[in-house]
């Protein structure tokens, strides 16, 4: 499986999204994605230090044909 990771701010997660979350590759679905009062958005419960630390949003690369 081939694929690049780029670090992004929690609020450019979307539905759909694959993440890398305590070591395991995760597709986002809607009921993962909080936007709370208190913490503010958090994604799996995970409120990522109040954004202040990245999210790992993977994208999978697609061999090409010879």
């Amino acid at each position: 499986m081939n694929y690049t990771t780029a670090n992004v701010h929690i609020s450019e997660i979307r539905h759909g999204d694959t993440v890398l979350h305590d070591g395991k590759l995760v597709t986002v679905s809607r009921s993962n994605l909080r936007l709370g009062d208190f913490m503010g958005r958090t994604l799996m419960g995970d409120c990522y230090r109040l954004g202040t630390l990245p999210v790992t949003l993977v994208h999978f690369t697609t061999p090409t044909r010879r």
